[in-house]
């Protein structure tokens, strides 16, 4: 649907945004919570070569698998639609889950792992945004890519 693209300077996958009102595609960081970005994404095609590996449920580096869905995962964000239609990257903690269909078991690890704050309400916050991107992966039945 949308051309891959990475950030030309930190090697990052930049994800596809598309206003309604506008109906140009951009390109945007990933939001991670506690991370923030110190440049403006710079979209360039993916170059495997220099592409930063990281897992797309819990952000660890060096993912192990690649998880494709069947459906298109398409999520709204205040103005923007956020399409979900690429191979997810998965460290193999993560893929023992989604291999298991375990879908609180992930959301769990992600909460779990990624930077931010510790206090209840901030947690359970994290927890809400990626439960539901994370059931609407499941909803789209998931299933890993094999190396050819």
């Amino acid at each position: 649907m949308f051309d891959p693209m990475m950030c030309d300077r930190c090697c990052t996958s930049l994800n596809p945004t598309m206003p309604f009102a506008t109906g140009v595609v951009t390109y945007a960081h990933p939001a991670w919570v506690g991370k923030e970005w110190d440049h403006d994404p710079e979209p360039v095609p993916v170059d495997p070569g220099r592409l930063r590996g990281v897992c797309d449920f819990c952000s660890a580096d060096h993912p192990s698998t690649a998880f494709e869905t069947v459906k298109a995962i398409v999520m709204l964000d205040g103005p923007f639609t956020r399409v979900f239609s690429d191979p997810w990257a998965a460290c193999e903690r993560c893929a023992v889950h989604v291999r298991n269909r375990s879908p609180h078991l992930l959301i769990d690890r992600a909460v779990s792992v990624l930077p931010g704050t510790y206090n209840r309400p901030d947690r359970r916050a994290r927890r809400k945004e990626i439960k539901a991107l994370h059931m609407k992966f499941f909803a789209a039945q998931p299933y890993e890519l094999k190396e050819q």
